[in-house]
């Protein structure tokens, strides 16, 4: 037992462990001396049995001393090596048994603390806690480096936050410059574009003021109503083209501009009526924009002369065609010569066809 376990040890330079082979031989001694029968042996040992039990309980011991059989009998020194760790055990008075590196010395209210909460932070070390039998295993970890990494995340966390915040507020202001720099480049769109209605107007309230019959005053009135109605249509076309998708007007929002001036034309005493084909159908704005500009320039021109107006919008062969019907005692060519590429025919006395392509 003694050659094997030298052989098969482990221990660094395979030394050959002398002090297991003493009770050894003091065993085979007293076994020879026993076969022999010498006097002295059953005088001084001459119990088999303890003889032999004490001999080989020697062998044991001798090779746990030299180390050739390995124990676990130097919990100190062990628990000491590891330098790594700084802990210690503890009894459950906080009698302390075992330590290793430098684990602070801690006040029973802070040792109470830790086990209810089974760690606590105190000056950047993290001190936990784990019950084992027969009292407690404290140890510490340096988070000081964690908790250094953890401050400058939140410092960068509130620098990305106040910068957050400024390119959220620029991004508003220049949303909002952008806003506005589209609501006057659309104002100064739609003054550029109903400027005669303007200069009408202007002449009208001039024309407002110096009459004195109650008859003109009232239809000047009723034309200013007129031409209002039709800037205010207008505008929301505009709008509603820029504020849809694709540029585009329905026949739908044709139907009802047409609508609003040819009720306003009643104040005016002309019966109008109008007929818009495909109502829901999308058309390119600039389409729609032009059948209503072409409808208020005809009533402005004839505002003095017509008695009823029958205003169409048809599609024919995927093309757009105005025809209108007027009811007017007088030669409308004359009124209307500014745009000779007008179809205009007398059907009856006093019935006049007007036909406008306009794609």
């Amino acid at each position: 037992m003694d050659i094997i376990l030298v052989r098969k040890s482990r221990i660094a330079g395979k030394k050959r462990f002398w002090l297991p082979v003493i009770p050894g031989i003091i065993l085979l001694a007293w076994n020879i001396a026993n076969i022999l029968r010498v006097p002295i042996i059953n005088t001084i040992a001459g119990d088999l049995t303890a003889i032999c039990c004490l001999c080989i309980a020697a062998i044991f011991q001798s090779c746990i001393f030299c180390g050739l059989i390995p124990t676990n009998s130097r919990y100190f020194e062990l628990f000491q090596s590891n330098g790594s760790l700084d802990a210690e055990i503890t009894d459950n008075t906080f009698h302390r048994y075992y330590y290793s590196g430098n684990f602070p010395k801690l006040t029973e209210e802070l040792r109470e603390c830790v086990i209810a909460n089974s760690s606590i932070q105190e000056n950047g070390v993290l001190i936990k806690h784990i019950p084992v039998k027969g009292g407690h295993l404290f140890w510490t970890e340096d988070i000081s480096v964690l908790l250094d990494q953890y401050q400058d995340i939140e410092e960068q966390q509130e620098e990305l936050t106040e910068r957050n915040q400024l390119l959220q507020m620029t991004y508003q202001k220049e949303a909002a410059r952008k806003k506005l720099e589209e609501q006057n480049r659309l104002l100064n769109m739609i003054q550029d574009q109903t400027y005669k209605q303007y200069e009408l107007l202007s002449s009208y309230m001039k024309k407002l003021e110096q009459t004195e019959s109650r008859e003109e005053y009232d239809m000047l009135l009723s034309k200013i109503v007129v031409v209002g109605t039709y800037l205010k249509r207008r505008k929301n076309l505009v709008l509603t083209r820029y504020s849809s998708q694709g540029d585009s007007l329905t026949m739908a929002d044709l139907k009802q501009s047409l609508a609003e001036s040819c009720e306003n034309l009643k104040l005016c005493r002309i019966r109008a009526a109008y007929y818009v084909q495909d109502k829901e159908k999308q058309l390119q704005a600039d389409d729609i924009l032009n059948c209503y500009d072409f409808f208020e320039w005809l009533i402005e021109q004839l505002f003095d002369v017509i008695n009823s107006v029958f205003f169409r919008v048809t599609q024919i062969d995927e093309k757009l065609q105005i025809s209108v019907h007027v009811m007017s005692s007088t030669d409308i060519h004359n009124f209307l010569k500014e745009r000779p590429e007008l179809l205009i025919q007398q059907e009856e006395e006093q019935e006049w066809f007007i036909r406008c392509p306009l794609s």
